[in-house]
């Protein structure tokens, strides 16, 4: 019999279908963090399932990672950042990287087309009741830099193409890929960021990119291009970015994510005209969750057939 812990705020979206799979696993729940350390103490689990959420922050999964009888932790999710470090060598971490892929990239080439189609400014014309036509530039044609090729950034470049777009891409491995014109190395950023009329930034946080995109990036860019951020906040330099917006260097942004969560109310973006926001709610599809316990159990079944795991971020 496995012994699964999960943890999450809120299981009940699919604990029944999860437990109603598995007649070889006992699953036991965690919705706070004192349940986290009184559930891994009182069932000694082997796997832990784990969820993180604004009420839930990822810091308080951490234990679980770090505890004797675990074996093996799957997050809900693809940011693995609140498990750091990944020292524990008998502890397998997988984590469910693609699963939301699709919906995250349709919402990011839904923002594009927003920018670019001046919907921003159509928005601000209706509340201010006036009627003037705006033209705009086809994507057709224009360049779209990818910075960080996962499954997220094919799946944008697959979108970008299909609206006769000119697709680059940053990617630290070498790899045919169908969808992108050209793929460069991420030593190249600088040189491929004049090209690009959009920027969409899909990487890890890490020291490597943490404020990947300040000052003498933004600089680096087109005039007049536009910046999309769905990755993690700490990857661009705020204050340099609302710099680049506030002077029209930079058409416009969209932004997901942010260096603090939630967006403090005196942020400047808030009020730029330019910017559409989102309250890290890119791949917020209804049932997300059930999307993420389908896959976890996709690889509790691989873990009792003892098969390799899919998503393997760190292996024990």
């Amino acid at each position: 019999m496995t012994q699964v812990l999960v943890i999450d705020a809120a299981p009940e979206l699919y604990a029944d279908a999860l437990e109603s799979r598995f007649g070889r696993a006992s699953f036991a729940y965690a919705r706070t963090a004192e349940e986290v350390i009184a559930r891994l103490q009182a069932d000694q689990p082997e796997v832990v399932f784990s969820i993180k959420g604004p009420d839930f922050p990822g810091p308080l999964h951490r234990p679980a990672y770090t505890h004797d009888s675990v074996r093996w932790l799957h997050v809900g999710g693809s940011g693995f950042e609140h498990l750091l470090p990944l020292d524990n060598p008998s502890v397998t971490v997988t984590n469910c990287a693609g699963v939301l892929a699709n919906h995250l990239a349709e919402t990011v080439t839904g923002a594009m087309l927003a920018l670019n189609g001046n919907v921003l400014r159509y928005v601000q014309q209706q509340r201010e009741g006036k009627w003037r036509a705006m033209p705009f530039r086809p994507l057709s044609g224009q360049t779209l830099l990818i910075v960080g090729l996962g499954a997220i950034g094919r799946r944008v470049a697959h979108n970008a193409k299909a609206l006769g777009m000119r697709v680059i891409a940053i990617r630290r491995r070498r790899s045919e890929e169908p969808h992108v014109d050209a793929l460069h190395s991420p030593e190249a950023l600088m040189e491929v960021l004049p090209e690009a009329d959009f920027v969409s930034l899909h990487v890890r946080l890490n020291d490597e990119t943490h404020h990947m995109i300040g000052l003498e990036a933004l600089a680096a860019m087109k005039p007049g291009s536009y910046l999309m951020n769905t990755s993690r906040g700490g990857v661009v330099d705020t204050a340099a970015l609302v710099g680049a917006l506030q002077s029209g260097y930079l058409a416009g942004a969209y932004l997901d994510v942010f260096e603090e969560e939630p967006l403090p109310t005196s942020s400047a973006l808030w009020s730029l005209d330019n910017v559409l926001l989102t309250p890290h709610a890119a791949d917020n599809i209804s049932g997300w969750p059930v999307e993420f316990a389908r896959y976890f159990g996709d690889n509790l079944e691989r873990w009792q057939e003892s098969e390799p795991l899919g998503n393997v971020v760190a292996a024990s």
